[in-house]
């Protein structure tokens, strides 16, 4: 079989199904902008009913319970699609298109869906309504978490096309992080903060019942699976940059998180924040079990959530002293929990001997956290507290200096590291690896054949030039994808700088095999054994023979579809695109938290004639 003259299609997806997907967009939003038209103008609407009886079960205003409800639904639509598709990509490779892989479904009407949870949210908003509200129209007002529930979700929904967009410039990109992804998913758990802010403004109108109240910690962890999607390549094996930026997401998620429950619910409510968390995870898995795919297994943030507890008890400070003293326990000794459940949970465990790097790290991520959620913490006290003269205002002694201050600190911190950690440090020059290359008689289990070609399996015995860095590895593995399963297996020493494969790798089909080494701290290279000749992608052959082969980039052989002929100009622009979206979303974020608890109303609301005074 021709396993070349089958390789899908390495650009953008057909004019035909770019008009599906369109189509599909307006499916949704041409009902729910009739819907908004109806509701503003006084008129009854199904979806008003269906807001009223939700509010009056939940004890939640109008503007909140249905839309959250909705914002629940379609988060959970949106991860179990991405926890089903990644490893569909390490598995199988890239898609004949975007609507060929059932797992873009479910993100796709996911982040559809979230989008239109703000809408409704703002649609609804209408009789009593918070303090400060941000202006659609003279006569139309809504609350601000209702706007960062749109912006997220249009986020999103923007990295719909803008991935067709990057795949026509650069080539196809089957990796979760690549920049369009990351704004997709970025955009659909980011949700859960305007979440927050929205029950904040529940809260200050007079939501005060069992479910507002458990709400606070559910929507912590709630934030947490989200962001914890972001970890996935390392839960599943393939992840593809420095192991320093699985242990600083590790600590940042963590902290911001669990003092976050912690703070909103009291004692025990980490264990809630984690409780959601691995409930969700196994949730997620089913698709992929019932589809032969491998799992995500996550790292389970319980040695922190067990720090903070104890932090908690023994400390009466619940200001940014704790949050440090918190955070620093959680990103020490927490951490080191974490890194004995590695030993257990992680296809690439956290080696001993680069503990002291990683904490070092870890601690930092895991202050700015604490600082992050404390932050978060406050603002949502203070929106609740207006209009109960709990509510601190900006004026004062506590300035905008006391009252944002160690939040920005937290969040330049955040950036600061994930700047330092994230992107790898390419291979020396001359850096090469002699393989000896036998054919084993028996292969392992696929799981999914895919791609065909005669079934050759081998074990190799490499001799790598550059013993020093292979001296403890952070890891050093055999390494085989997208040829219908995966397989990363630690390589075993023979000898000096020498090593040998402990299970025999594919080299046939559209298996691509190598050898993978991390070495500290950001050092990702790869020695090819196999790949296939991919004309779609202008990707030549890499035969399986005996011989030396010089260490590459990683991202070079498991990105093989980008395009090696766009000008860095181009690169320089779209990575740059992408990154002002992204954090424009999170000044959005920081704006509105800021502006809600600022405790002035923004203008006198008016009720227009005939509309809902629901609650």
């Amino acid at each position: 079989m021709d396993t070349a003259a089958q390789s899908p299609p390495a650009g953008g997806a057909e004019v035909g199904q770019i008009v599906i997907a369109a189509l599909m967009f307006l499916l949704v939003f041409l009902p729910l902008a009739v819907f908004a038209i109806r509701e503003r103008a006084g008129r009854p609407t199904a979806l008003g009913r269906l807001a009223a009886w939700a509010a009056a079960r939940v004890e939640l205003p109008r503007w909140a319970a249905l839309p959250m409800a909705v914002a629940f639904l379609s988060g959970v639509s949106a991860l179990v699609g991405v926890y089903w598709d990644v490893p569909i990509h390490m598995e199988l490779g890239r898609d004949e298109g975007p609507l060929a892989n059932p797992s873009h479904y479910p993100i796709y009407f996911g982040l559809m869906g979230i989008f239109a949870s703000g809408v409704l949210s703002a649609a609804l908003a209408k009789g009593k309504l918070p303090a400060r509200t941000f202006a659609i129209g003279p006569h139309w007002r809504a609350p601000m978490g209702a706007i960062a529930m749109m912006a997220t979700g249009a986020i999103g929904i923007a990295g719909f096309p803008l991935d067709d967009v990057w795949h026509r410039l650069f080539g196809q990109d089957v990796t979760e992080w690549g920049p369009t992804h990351v704004l997709m998913i970025g955009g659909g758990v980011g949700v859960v903060i305007g979440l927050q802010l929205l029950l904040a403004e529940a809260r200050q109108v007079g939501a005060s019942g069992p479910v507002a109240r458990l709400l606070g910690p559910v929507l912590a962890g709630a934030w947490m699976m989200g962001a914890s999607a972001f970890l996935m390549e390392f839960d599943l094996g393939v992840p593809q940059f420095p192991m320093l930026a699985q242990v600083v997401l590790v600590g940042l998620i963590g902290t911001w998180t669990l003092l976050y429950g912690r703070l909103a619910w009291g004692p025990g409510g980490t264990l809630i924040v984690v409780a959601v968390l691995l409930v969700s995870r196994a949730a997620f898995s089913v698709l992929p079990l019932a589809d032969d795919l491998h799992v995500a297994v996550p790292l389970p943030y319980v040695a922190e959530a067990v720090v903070i507890e104890v932090v908690a008890l023994v400390t009466r400070r619940r200001g940014y002293g704790f949050a440090v003293a918190a955070g620093a326990g959680a990103g020490t000794v927490g951490l080191l929990g974490e890194w004995a459940l590695s030993q257990w949970l992680m296809p690439d465990p956290w080696p001993a001997a680069h503990l002291g790097t990683f904490l070092l790290f870890g601690a930092a991520a895991a202050v700015a956290g604490a600082l992050i959620g404390t932050w978060q913490h406050q603002r949502v006290e203070d929106v609740a507290g207006i209009g109960h003269g709990t509510a601190r205002g900006d004026s004062g002694p506590r300035g905008f200096a006391a009252r944002h201050g160690a939040g920005l600190v937290g969040a330049l911190g955040a950036v600061a590291l994930m700047a330092a950690v994230v992107v790898p440090a390419d291979p020396p020059a001359g850096f090469t690896a002699d393989f000896r290359l036998t054919d084993a008689p028996v292969g392992q289990p696929i799981s999914n054949p895919h791609g065909g070609g005669d079934p050759r399996w081998v074990h190799a015995t490499v001799t790598i030039n550059r013993a020093d860095l292979t001296e403890d590895p952070i890891w050093l593995n055999g390494f085989a994808w997208q040829g219908g399963d995966f397989y990363s297996t630690p390589l075993e020493k023979t000898g000096a700088g020498e090593y040998r494969t402990t299970e025999p790798l594919p080299v046939f089909g559209q298996w691509k095999s190598g050898i993978r080494l991390h070495a500290a701290n950001r050092l990702l290279a790869l020695a090819p054994i196999y790949a296939p000749e991919d004309p779609a992608a202008d990707a030549e052959a890499i035969p399986a023979v005996s011989g030396v082969r010089e260490f590459m980039s990683e991202i070079d052989f498991l990105q093989r579809e980008r395009k090696s002929d766009t000008p860095a100009a181009l690169w320089t622009a779209g990575y740059l695109v992408v990154g002002v979206l992204f954090a424009a979303m999170w000044a959005l974020f920081a704006w509105l938290y800021a502006a809600a608890a600022g405790g002035r109303p923004t203008t006198p609301r008016r009720r227009k004639a005939g509309a809902s005074a629901n609650p």
